[in-house]
């Protein structure tokens, strides 16, 4: 019975064993998050403990079949030293014993069997273990070795960084005096520059002064010029009104004339003839002045188809009219925009441009151009769709041109004077638009 309670004893500190050695490599298994080298060292433990215990459950197993088999001697022994005392008593001993001890060893023998296959599993864990032992170990000594030369790759960087830093630094102190001498040079030579320019002043002031005295005789010519176009054109103006009136009064005149000889037709006929005729076609006024002494009868019957015209119902008729001056100098270019502007066209006329045009002497002459839309620039002008370029007209003359107003419903007049060296013209002019009328 004692053999059986160690027997019992052993078989359950062995089961404790392996049952802790279980327990601890399922904690292991659950800590994944531990850092390598403390997983390795729990791992070498495991290892350890494994063998140890496979080691006790053989050693125990080999103690209790010896024991197993002394206990059968001494059991023999005594049953044969006690043979005397009952024989009846030790046979029926010896067989509770006997199957007592079958039954035990049956038991010793299954647990044996179970402890080898626990033994040869936990050798195959241990070979697992220590594959995996070296494949850590040698994943360690790898990631050891990527540290190390990130460490060495880490320093060198620094390194580097400091060399760069300081020739940045000496390059900074190298710019830092270039740009200390280049305000230096720059200072003596703005220095220099302002006493070169102070010299060539004075030098050139007796030149200057010449140029603005030559430039102020041109100005005073050219206004002379302008003085004297002003005045002619301020009488031409004066003689035109003056003209303009005597035509006003002429007109005045055959007005009232038609206005009696109608009269005094109505009177002779409801008379029978007679009146403040002569007999031979001649109207007179109350002054004694006869129609012939103002304009021919024939000429008053044009006249009044003209009148009749200028009321409304001739063939043209005139949109708009303008009219300015300028000054156009030596070796340059006038240029003047005319727009159409908002006006009423009819489908049955079209626009005429009549210009004309004045310059401060009569024998003097300049080159003339309509262009076709409003051209600023001399490139554009160039190329520009004209009307006529370049014609050579003098004071005074005038014309029309059809089509002025194709496009952009503008026109660009230019005189030019490249010509001329040294003499400025004064130009009047005037332009109209005018709707005529036209007809299959």
């Amino acid at each position: 019975m004692d053999l059986l309670a160690d027997f019992e004893s052993n078989f359950d500190r062995a089961l404790l064993a392996i049952g802790t050695t279980t327990k601890e490599q399922k904690k292991n298994s659950q800590t994944g998050g531990e850092d390598a080298a403390e997983r390795r060292g729990s791992l070498e433990e495991e290892e350890n403990e494994d063998i140890i215990t496979a080691a006790a459950a053989e050693a125990a197993a080999t103690s209790l079949y010896e024991e197993m088999n002394r206990s059968t001697l001494n059991t023999s022994m005594y049953n044969s030293s006690s043979s005397n005392i009952s024989n009846h008593n030790r046979r029926q001993s010896s067989a509770n014993n006997s199957s007592l001890l079958l039954s035990e060893l049956t038991e010793a023998k299954s647990q044996i069997t179970h402890l080898e296959s626990l033994n040869t599993s936990l050798q195959t864990r241990c070979t697992h273990l220590e594959h995996t032992h070296n494949a850590l170990f040698n994943e360690h000594t790898h990631t050891k070795n990527t540290v190390t030369n990130l460490q060495l790759e880490l320093r060198m960087s620094k390194m580097e960084t400091e060399h760069a830093q300081r020739t940045l630094r000496e390059k900074e102190a190298m710019v830092s005096e270039m740009q200390l001498e280049i305000n230096l040079v720059t200072a003596s030579a703005v220095e220099a520059n302002k006493r070169a320019a102070e010299g060539y002043e004075v030098a050139q002031s007796v030149k200057m002064d010449k140029e603005y005295v030559d430039g102020l005789e041109a100005k005073v010519v050219a206004l002379q010029d302008w003085a004297l176009a002003s005045t002619e054109s301020k009488q031409l103006m004066s003689e035109r009104c003056r003209g303009l009136e005597g035509r006003v009064k002429e007109l005045t005149s055959m007005v009232e004339l038609l206005q009696k000889k109608r009269h005094g037709q109505g009177n002779s006929g409801e008379g029978g003839g007679g009146g403040d005729d002569d007999g031979e076609g001649m109207i007179s006024l109350e002054d004694g002045t006869t129609i012939d002494d103002l304009i021919p009868l024939k000429k008053v019957g044009s006249s009044a188809s003209s009148l009749a015209s200028i009321g409304g119902g001739g063939g043209e008729r005139v949109l708009w009219t303008k009219s300015s001056s300028l000054v156009v100098g030596a070796g340059n270019l006038g240029t003047a925009f005319i727009e159409l502007g908002s006006v009423q066209i009819e489908s049955y006329e079209t626009v005429t441009l009549r210009w004309k045009f004045d310059l401060t002497r009569d024998e003097e002459d300049i080159y003339f151009s309509i262009l076709k839309g409003i051209c600023e620039e001399k490139r554009k002008q160039r190329g520009a769709d004209a009307c006529f370029r370049n014609r050579h007209v003098k004071g005074g003359g005038g014309g029309d041109v059809s089509g002025a107003f194709a496009v952009q419903n503008a026109c660009t007049l230019v005189w030019s004077n490249e010509m001329s060296w040294f003499r400025p013209k004064t130009i009047k002019w005037t332009v109209e638009a005018v709707a005529i009328e036209w007809s299959d």
